[in-house]
């Protein structure tokens, strides 16, 4: 029996040879994933035929069955991040050649446990003399066709946001551990550039995240929000002309109203500026000069009776028009009886 049992095996080996054997395996598998979108790679076998495909599987540790991810690519990568996240994978590739297939190779992967955490965006906004404000934004990814985020995902995330100033690169100023998103960073040296990194930490796995790129600011030394620093600039130069302009004006009135500009006539200068000649004019021609007056009595109604009270009082202004001699005698009105002394 045995003599007859040896051919029999080796025939079946140089049948399992011939299909199998043929084909080399793929070589140097490696995963790389990131925030769970998980690619399979490899690098193609020593053989000397081309059209090479590829056929890549997986099963989870509580199946027996592989389930296809990429059936006779071309590629040498294959996409797996439809793999449960929290179960730990088997996946397996193997080379093939027309009806010809290599043995299978195979790694193992749990999503949830090996995937890279991706590094948070920041932004950085200064508002206050030493103090920095810095919002940090999760990173998100997609999970079975929808978004998810790491607080949700993982429970408890933890940030590091490392500063420095920017041209001392190794002097590291504050590390800040903290689990909310937004931070107000103190007591730092107003009028200086600062840079800024940040992390997720994973406390649950005790896992590292990606770090973000740094990102450089300065300090404000006014304690003015630069967003209302550059409001209250264009204010003051678009408002600038128009009260210019109103001042102006209102110069203009006041100078006008209280302060009028004349000019005398060139005539009235030159009388003016000889004002003794002007002086002994006017007496010689007022001693010359005889006024002769007519007398004009008007009565009222009601000081008709009283003619002889308004003749006593015309006597009294004709010898007070006699003694001064220097000017006309103005109307005088008084008790209804008014008395006009006239040239």
């Amino acid at each position: 029996m045995a003599p007859r049992g040896w051919p029999g095996s080796l025939l079946h080996l140089l049948l399992c040879w011939s299909v199998y054997g043929m084909v080399p395996e793929p070589k140097n598998l490696r995963l790389h994933s990131v925030m769970f979108d998980s690619v399979l790679e490899w690098d193609p076998p020593d053989f000397h035929k081309e059209n090479l495909v590829y056929t890549v599987q997986y099963k989870t540790k509580i199946s027996d069955v592989f389930i296809d991810l990429c059936r006779r690519i071309v590629s040498t990568k294959c996409n797996v991040s439809h793999i449960p996240a929290y179960s730990s994978s088997t996946i397996q590739v193997r080379t093939e050649f027309e009806n010809e297939y290599s043995n299978w190779e195979n790694v193992s992967f749990t999503p949830y446990r090996e995937t890279r955490i991706g590094p948070p965006a920041i932004q950085v906004e200064a508002t206050k003399p030493g103090v920095l404000n810095v919002q940090l934004m999760e990173p998100s990814f997609t999970l079975n066709d929808g978004n998810r985020s790491l607080k949700e995902f993982y429970g408890i995330v933890i940030y590091r946001i490392l500063i420095w100033k920017k041209y001392h690169n190794t002097e590291q100023v504050q590390e800040v551990n903290t689990t909310d998103t937004f931070q107000v960073i103190r007591d730092l040296d107003p009028m200086t550039t600062y840079c800024l990194k940040a992390q997720a930490f994973i406390a649950e796995l005790y896992k590292d995240g990606q770090w973000s790129e740094p990102i450089c600011t300065n300090t404000t030394d006014t304690g003015l929000h630069p967003g209302l620093l550059t409001v209250t600039i264009l204010l003051v130069l678009i408002s600038f002309p128009f009260f210019s302009l109103i001042i102006f004006y209102m110069y203009r009135w006041i100078k006008y109203t209280f302060f009028p500009s004349y000019s005398l006539p060139q005539h009235f200068k030159e009388f003016l500026s000889k004002p003794s000649y002007g002086s002994q004019f006017l007496m010689s021609h007022s001693q010359e000069e005889e006024h002769a007056y007519n007398n004009i009595i008007v009565l009222s109604e009601e000081s008709k009776n009283d003619a002889s009270e308004c003749e006593i009082q015309l006597s009294n202004a004709e010898q007070h028009l006699e003694q001064s001699q220097e000017e006309n005698y103005k109307p005088k009105e008084d008790s209804g009886c008014i008395s006009l002394i006239h040239t």
